[in-house]
């Protein structure tokens, strides 16, 4: 009598040819010659790659993380994450809603203008332009300072627009820009996966990869927002055309999870060459890992481009909240954020 096959045995090994194409697919050479002729032709594309270079390892530094520590009330943050409740796979998760907590009512401050430095106050202050960093402005990465002009006063009052999470922990203040880093900062700081999210119409925020819910999660500090991808083309109405996620396992293109309407021309590069840098990028990334951790995090990669042809593959439920909650109203209709 012939002996069957053991199905398991046939399922493991179907799997491990799987791993093994997916792996030699992943390690096969890139086109780095048409890869540079991209980067140097197309100046969106050279963008892309100075954000890769700039942001996908900028928060993987241990000196930093540890001043987050010194300056929070992490007693306060774990005393309140152990209040929800939940189970094992849930900690993470509230964890990461306690912190959008925090540092939005208790650290970090909103700066629609800044305070006079005599008054003490922002009510009368008039911008009247900017310009560029002083030597000491400078070396907290410092690309521009707006200045205001005191109705009350006359004192003049320098806004410095510092990209430097750790001065940011001395400063606590600013707009999205500033509150994106230091919450990027605040993330890495207590070991959670995490990814910078840059949308080309000038808005910024993060996304967690949630093991309860297995996917990244879209996450806005300025918005105290979880989970709601939606936001910024529903509520505040916002017209965007790319939206990018850089980490330090790579660089993809996740506009489909955040332009559900009032989508813009996407005409900087096209699509064969931005799925070619993208994918260049990442395996740049990757290339110090493992056989087990590429295949996992391809696999990942997999299960993201599904969610988005099936968006019931995602938990995501909407809320009927329109517009933008953070800043004034002046600046928010300005930028097309208001709802309206």
């Amino acid at each position: 009598m012939t002996e069957q096959p053991d199905m398991k045995d046939i399922a493991l090994r179907f799997l491990r040819q799987y791993k093994d194409r997916v792996v030699s697919r992943f390690r096969q050479n890139s086109d780095d010659h048409r890869f540079s002729q991209i980067i140097n032709s197309n100046h969106f594309a050279g963008q892309i790659c100075g954000l890769s270079q700039d942001l996908c390892l900028r928060y993987e530094n241990d000196e930093w993380q540890s001043r987050v520590f010194e300056v929070i009330d992490v007693d306060l943050i774990y005393d309140n994450v152990d209040a929800l409740g939940g189970d094992e796979m849930s900690y993470t998760d509230n964890l990461v809603k306690e912190l959008l907590r925090y540092f939005k009512q208790d650290f970090f401050k909103w700066c629609n203008k800044p305070d006079c430095e005599t008054c003490q106050s922002s009510e009368g202050q008039n911008n009247v332009g900017t310009e560029g960093p002083n030597p000491d402005e400078s070396l907290f990465r410092c690309g521009v300072v707006e200045i205001y002009k005191c109705n009350n006063c006359g004192t003049t009052t320098r806004f410095p627009r510092y990209n430097d999470p750790v001065k940011l922990l001395e400063t606590r203040t600013g707009r999205c820009g500033e509150w994106c880093n230091l919450f990027m900062l605040f993330l890495k700081s207590f070991g959670i996966e995490s990814r910078y999210i840059w949308n080309r119409e000038d808005h910024v925020w993060c996304e967690i990869y949630s093991n309860k819910l297995n996917r990244w999660v879209h996450v806005d500090s300025c918005e105290q927002s979880f989970d709601q991808p939606y936001i910024y083309s529903k509520n505040w109405n916002k017209k965007m055309s790319y939206v990018f996620a850089l980490g330090k396992d790579g660089v993809s293109d996740v506009s489909k999870r955040y332009i559900l309407q009032n989508d813009l021309p996407r005409d900087q590069m096209s699509e064969d060459d931005l799925d070619l840098v993208m994918k260049t990028l990442t395996k740049k990334l990757r290339s110090h890992l493992n056989d087990d951790q590429i295949y996992q995090l391809s696999c990942r990669d997999e299960r993201e481009q599904l969610e988005w042809l099936d968006p019931k593959l995602s938990s995501t439920t909407q809320t009927s909240r329109v517009g933008r909650e953070s800043g004034s109203v002046e600046w928010k209709k300005l930028r097309g954020e208001d709802g309206v």
